[in-house]
C-alpha cells in the first residue's frame, strides 16, 4: 500500500510538473498573475428570502406560508417591479424532527417556500423592506447589491488586470536589467466569470423590529478580475 501511494504522489508531481512546463516557453520568460478591480456605487439589489413554518398538522403549515406569502407578492407589487424581477418557488415539504432521548423523533412538518426580488431602483429599497418584516419573513438569507452595467465594469476590471500584469512584469524583469517582449500565454484565473461583492445582511427575524431607512446609504461593490500572464524576456 505504501508503495502504491509513493507511486501515486510522484505521478501527481509529475503531471502537475507536466502542465506547468507546457504552459511555459522553452525560451527565457516570466509568469505574473495580477488583479484588476473596478469600483462603483450600486443601482440595484437582488433580496433572497425565505418564508417557512412548522406544523403538526401540514395543512396548517402550508396555509401559514401561503398566506403570508400572498400578503408579501401583493406588498411586493405595489412597487411597480417587473415580472422578471419576482421569483417566487415552489412550496417545500419536508418532515422535521428532534433529537429525544438519543433518538430522532418526528415532531411535525416544515413547509418553505423561497422568493427572490431583484429591486431596479435602490430608493425603494428601505419601503421594500418594510413590507417584507410586515409579512412576517423568518429569514433574509442573502442581500446582493449590483449594478445594471455589470457587463461593461467586469471587463474594464479585466482591462486593468492585464495592465497591471504587464507592469508588474516591466517592474521584475528591469529589476534584473531585461525587458518583458511578447505574451507567450494569458488566461484569466479561476472558473467562471468573477462576481460583484456580494454583501450579506443579518438574518432578520419575524419579530424583529424594522430600522429606519431615511439615510440609507448601500456604499460600494467591486467587480474583480485576476489574470495570469507568460511573457517572453529580452
Amino acid at each position: 500500500m505504501k508503495n502504491k501511494l509513493i507511486a501515486l504522489t510522484g505521478f501527481l508531481w509529475m503531471t502537475l510538473a507536466f502542465q506547468a512546463h507546457a504552459q511555459s516557453p522553452e525560451q527565457p520568460h516570466i509568469i505574473v498573475q495580477a488583479e484588476g478591480v473596478e469600483y462603483t456605487l450600486p443601482n440595484q439589489v437582488t433580496l433572497s428570502l425565505e418564508l417557512e413554518n412548522v406544523s403538526p398538522h401540514l395543512s396548517k403549515a402550508r396555509d401559514n406560508v401561503e398566506r403570508r406569502s400572498e400578503q408579501l407578492l401583493r406588498s411586493i407589487r405595489k412597487f411597480n417591479l417587473d415580472d422578471k424581477d419576482i421569483e417566487a418557488g415552489q412550496i417545500r415539504v419536508q418532515p422535521e424532527y428532534r433529537w429525544e432521548n438519543n433518538k430522532r423523533v418526528q415532531i411535525g412538518t416544515k413547509v418553505s417556500r423561497m422568493m427572490q426580488f431583484n429591486i431596479r431602483d435602490l430608493s425603494i429599497y428601505p419601503d421594500v423592506l418594510d413590507a417584507i418584516f410586515s409579512a412576517k419573513v423568518d429569514s433574509m438569507a442573502q442581500v446582493v447589491f449590483s449594478h445594471s452595467q455589470a457587463d461593461a465594469l467586469q471587463q474594464r476590471s479585466l482591462a486593468k488586470a492585464v495592465q497591471n500584469a504587464k507592469a508588474k512584469a516591466d517592474l521584475m524583469a528591469s529589476q534584473l536589467g531585461q525587458k518583458i517582449g511578447k505574451a507567450y500565454m494569458i488566461e484569466e484565473v479561476g472558473a467562471g466569470r468573477p462576481m460583484p461583492v456580494a454583501r450579506k445582511e443579518v438574518m432578520m427575524m419575524a419579530d424583529a423590529a424594522p430600522q429606519p431607512q431615511a439615510d440609507y446609504q448601500p456604499g460600494e461593490v467591486a467587480f474583480r478580475s485576476q489574470v495570469r500572464i507568460v511573457f517572453y524576456l529580452r
